[in-house]
């Protein structure tokens, strides 16, 4: 406990820090996490990653340095959204759809108990913009593909049943481990309010599911004004183009799951790129959840959270997988070592959009600043 105690009194003199360094004006955050690769497999192989390690790393700042925080999806997912560190289930990718038990909410907003579906108390970078008359959602490719699986608006398994979407169906890869605004109470226990912000990707013409729920409206569509663009985007591939599977099962796949991924990057990349909201003041981040083999590397004094497994599992890190940051405020050509993780990610996106700073991600003195801002 003292030990982080120390670390978020670490995260506050760091904010203070950063409120010295003038800040871009994001005001929309796209964000595309992508599956299971090391940053040695992919941004160090642009020959077999040529948009993404070729062509995209050309037109934005590569952080050289950055890592996972555990293993094996589900942890990192809601990590990034929300700063809650690993736990056993959840490093296990929460076969069942468990409510916490045995555990308290500390004064940081940590969860102690096990379980994988977070109290009401705790919250999401969804939830702070909510409060904060802002906007948000997470694009779900595939989610209602096959309604029978999961609904095409907040699809989820319902409470302490098997998760039915660990693995892609002929149609449908959508994975709820890779959704992690699913995992929180906070986000589903007020139906209406999750359906408006949990939904399906969409194709890039904009046609939803038919499973679609009336006015629901995918990334294509929300892209064509700033207005109707989200102040926070999470774009979740399915199980075959963010290079999880391979071959795939939903769908007919590339050579090798680098093709995918690039596949899937250049579909969308432009389209977010090319949007109103992203010339007024927009920043994509491209990462994966975790390194491959079980590389369990940290950075950035990250500790275990209390629900970790004991030493010798799979904390405190996930391994060093790269990330890709491309703005306006943004030299193309940039290259970062500076170390960062998924915390770093969550923290730099509330400074961004003026939001307190949740969990772990209080703990990082990493945060994109003048190594990443080189165009601003």
């Amino acid at each position: 406990m003292a030990a982080l105690v120390a670390l978020l009194s670490v995260g506050a003199a760091s904010d203070a820090k950063q409120a010295a360094v003038k800040l871009p004006a994001v005001k929309h955050v796209f964000v595309i996490m992508l599956e299971n690769e090391s940053y040695s497999a992919t941004f160090g192989r642009p020959a077999d990653f040529p948009y993404l390690a070729g062509t995209l790393v050309k037109r934005g700042a590569l952080l050289s340095n950055y890592y996972a925080t555990g293993h094996s999806s589900t942890d990192n997912y809601v990590s990034i959204v929300s700063g809650q560190p690993p736990n056993a289930q959840n490093q296990a990718d929460c076969t069942t759809f468990t409510n916490f038990s045995g555990g308290k909410v500390l004064p940081d907003g940590v969860e102690t108990g096990p379980g994988c579906v977070y109290p009401t108390a705790v919250k999401t970078i969804g939830n702070q913009l909510s409060a904060a008359g802002e906007t948000w959602k997470a694009y779900e490719q595939d989610m209602g593909n096959n309604p029978h699986r999961e609904a095409a608006a907040c699809g989820h398994p319902a409470l302490g049943q098997m998760d039915g979407t660990e693995e892609a169906v002929p149609g449908d890869g959508y994975a709820a481990k890779h959704d992690p605004f699913v995992y929180f109470h906070s986000v589903i226990d007020n139906s209406a309010y999750c359906k408006a912000h949990v939904v399906a990707l969409g194709s890039p013409t904009g046609a939803m599911p038919k499973a679609a729920l009336p006015g629901e409206t995918g990334l294509a569509t929300d892209l064509k004004k700033a207005s109707t663009t989200p102040a926070f985007s999470l774009i979740t591939p399915n199980l075959c183009d963010d290079g999880h599977d391979f071959p795939c099962t939903n769908q007919s796949s590339g050579a090798s799951p680098a093709a995918d991924i690039d596949s899937f990057l250049q579909t969308w990349v432009p389209k977010i790129t090319g949007s109103p909201a992203f010339k007024q003041g927009g920043l994509l981040e491209i990462t994966f959840d975790e390194a491959e083999d079980a590389d369990s590397t940290a950075c950035c004094g990250e500790i275990a959270g209390p629900g970790d497994p004991p030493p010798g599992g799979n904390g405190p890190g996930g391994g060093k997988v790269g990330a890709l940051l491309i703005s306006p405020f943004i030299k193309p050509g940039t290259v970062s070592d500076k170390p960062y993780n998924h915390y770093s990610s969550l923290a730099s996106w509330e400074l961004l959009l003026g939001l307190k700073r949740l969990g772990y991600a209080a703990t990082v003195k990493s945060t994109f600043g003048a190594d990443v801002f080189t165009g601003s």
